[in-house]
């Protein structure tokens, strides 16, 4: 599995080739700066689109604070961090349990306050100094003094806020504190944090520079967010805000910690306990639902901190040991009889955990965790699973080297059979790539978790072949295009291919079909047959958006050709080498074409692959013949 040591050497190795592969390329350089204002049209993996004042459409490639680099267009990281201010205004009401605030407020000896606060700020909890900053204690009850409260929200309404302090930041031994809130309090975010950035967001001013590889990335950027969004939760923030009054302090000895799937012995905060155990729980609720099996037993084992305040003897295997030393896990299977056995030792990275786990769930569940290919990347797959997200999010230099490497692995190099090697953090990569396309492809992934079943149940008569095979040709075609268009933000169940759907040829001049085509999807079925050397017309009545926060565009798209319809075709046929696509053709709301090839005609709104899931609405499409050459 991906350890913190491996990760580290694939992101100093992808940092590397960054910087070096422009010596070959030609060196990365400025060629323009750039002063934007605007709209936050769209908002997907490190990029924002933004629609300037003038109407423009800009991809701005944005470094975050816990980015190792920001990932240009031709797959290299480069690393250019951005200074990032996230402002905007909120409803004191609908501030969320464990959201981080800071305000000015009057407390005397015992911690009651005077008067009303007439201003806050929510800001990030990463980073935050929790407590209560006070020049000079009151020295009496009667005596209140200004001191700066930074806290997490307990409870808020129109005129009252209680704020909650861990117990070891209590103020005169009380962790809760009480506060009037004026009226016309002021409210306002201060964030660094671009997961707050969502479409609609106004942007103040952003410097950017625009590189010679046609590159935009930002240098300096000030968003404020539209009216509601400041304080809504995002990712794993349920869970951080939830515990954010538990200790973040390390045990000096360890503990059982339990949850119904797991049990570990381990000596990891009380907080940081509660979230791996609340990550780890629905998680496993997923594969459960997924499978449609429940494990005999709990994965027990290991999560280690500090190796040094663990007894000696604590820790029986020595291999595990060495995985948590340098940073890493594993998860030892083992039967006996009818009873099944998974142990844990890890150290503290979530995926790390939620890696190794996968394993011991499915070990739990089936008796093993099946060939090598399935194991790893079922495995991957939980590493990167967040809860209700569909769209693709992997490590930025794992999708650098899936994007960039050729030649790329083909479906049977992956998928051989047994046990083999768990190899370089390449490897992983491919096996994530081929079972997230399994699993989440409609076309394949009702075959996909009989497969994985069967597999890691040891049935000798099921195989990757057996059960693939009748669809070989379908599946490598959308392989291929997965390997060709696959970035952080793709949806891969959005842009299956429409296998099933009906063409027809138009014998005669005047005869056309109708089709209807979705901006939120990838290629779609325009019903036509087309052949090669003869005219065509299309005409597309209505409008879609390729952004939340976009305007509506005719199938012209905007002056770049973002949201403009454009068709390909699928040649199918032997004569044609079978299952290729031709060029792009450039369509619109009414335009005339020559057919480049025999084949199906598909449509889809031209849109980067990674950005469809926020798309909306529909065209209606007319497709008549015209004449030969």
């Amino acid at each position: 599995m991906l350890t913190n040591q491996l990760r580290a050497i694939i992101v100093m190795a992808w940092l590397l080739q960054a910087w070096l592969l422009p010596a070959a390329y030609g060196q990365v350089s400025i060629r323009e700066q750039l002063t934007i204002s605007g709209t936050v049209e769209a908002v997907v993996a490190g990029r924002l689109t933004v629609r300037d004042d003038q109407g423009v459409r800009q991809e701005v490639r944005v470094q975050g604070r816990n980015d190792r680099g920001v990932m240009l267009s031709g797959g290299s990281l480069l690393e250019f961090p951005a200074e990032v201010q996230i402002t905007g205004a909120f409803d004191i009401a609908k501030l969320k349990p464990g959201q981080v605030v800071r305000f000015l407020a009057r407390l005397n000896s015992g911690g009651r306050a005077d008067g009303e606060v007439g201003e806050l700020t929510l800001i990030d909890a990463d980073g935050a100094a929790i407590g209560v900053a006070m020049d000079q204690k009151p020295r009496t009850p009667q005596e209140f003094n200004l001191c700066e409260i930074t806290a997490a929200v307990k409870q808020a309404t129109k005129g009252r806020l209680v704020v909650q302090l861990p117990e070891e930041k209590a103020f005169q031994r009380k962790t809760l504190l009480a506060f009037k809130v004026s009226p016309d309090v002021k409210t306002g975010l201060s964030s660094s944090d671009l997961r707050r950035i969502e479409a609609g967001a106004k942007v103040v001013t952003l410097e950017a520079v625009r590189l010679n590889t046609g590159d935009v990335v930002a240098k300096r950027i000030i968003v404020e967010t539209v009216v509601g969004t400041a304080v809504k939760e995002r990712g794993d923030d349920r869970l951080a805000n939830k515990y954010r009054i538990l200790s973040d302090e390390p045990k000096t000895e360890p503990r059982l910690i339990r949850s119904p799937h797991f049990a570990f012995l381990s000596d990891v905060s009380d907080r940081e306990a509660r979230i791996i155990l609340d990550k780890l729980e629905r998680m496993a609720g997923l594969l459960e639902r997924y499978f449609g099996r429940r494990p005999s037993g709990v994965v027990e084992g290991f999560i280690v901190h500090d190796l040094n305040v663990f007894p000696a003897g604590t820790l029986p295997e020595p291999a595990g040991v060495a995985k948590i030393r340098e940073g890493a896990g594993v998860c030892f299977n083992a039967t006996l009889g009818s009873q099944r056995q998974a142990t844990l030792y890890s150290c503290v990275d979530h995926g790390v955990i939620q890696h190794e786990c996968t394993h011991g769930f499915c070990h739990l569940t089936f008796g093993s965790t099946g060939p090598t290919w399935l194991s790893e990347g079922v495995a991957e797959l939980g590493n990167y699973w967040q809860d209700g997200e569909q769209a693709v999010a992997i490590e930025p230099v794992v999708m650098a080297y899936l994007q960039r490497v050729q030649p790329k692995r083909s479906l049977l190099e992956i998928a051989t059979p047994g046990r083999t090697p768990s190899g370089t953090w390449q490897d992983y990569a491919w096996r994530w790539a081929l079972c997230h396309l399994l699993a989440n492809n409609p076309n394949y992934a009702d075959r996909f978790k009989p497969l994985a079943i069967a597999l890691m149940e040891g049935r000798p008569d099921v195989s990757f072949e057996s059960v693939y095979g009748p669809v070989a040709r379908e599946i490598s075609f959308e392989y291929e295009q997965f390997l060709r268009t696959v970035g952080n933000g793709y949806r891969a169940d959005l842009t299956a291919w429409p296998w099933k759907a009906k063409f027809r040829s138009l014998p005669m001049p005047g005869a056309s079909v109708k089709a209807t085509i979705r901006a939120a999807a990838g290629w779609q079925a325009s019903g036509l047959r087309v052949e090669k050397g003869v005219g065509y017309e299309v005409v597309a009545d209505g409008t879609w958006r390729i952004a939340q926060a976009s305007q509506p565009r005719d199938a012209d798209g905007d002056v770049n050709g973002h949201g403009r319809l454009v068709g390909v075709v699928f040649q199918d046929g032997e004569k044609d080498g079978g299952f290729t696509l031709t060029d792009e053709i450039p369509l619109g709301a009414r335009r005339a074409f020559v057919a480049p090839a025999h084949g199906q005609l598909f449509l889809r709104c031209a849109d980067d692959w990674t950005q469809l899931a926020d798309n909306d609405d529909e065209l209606n499409v007319s497709l008549r013949r015209t004449a030969s050459e």
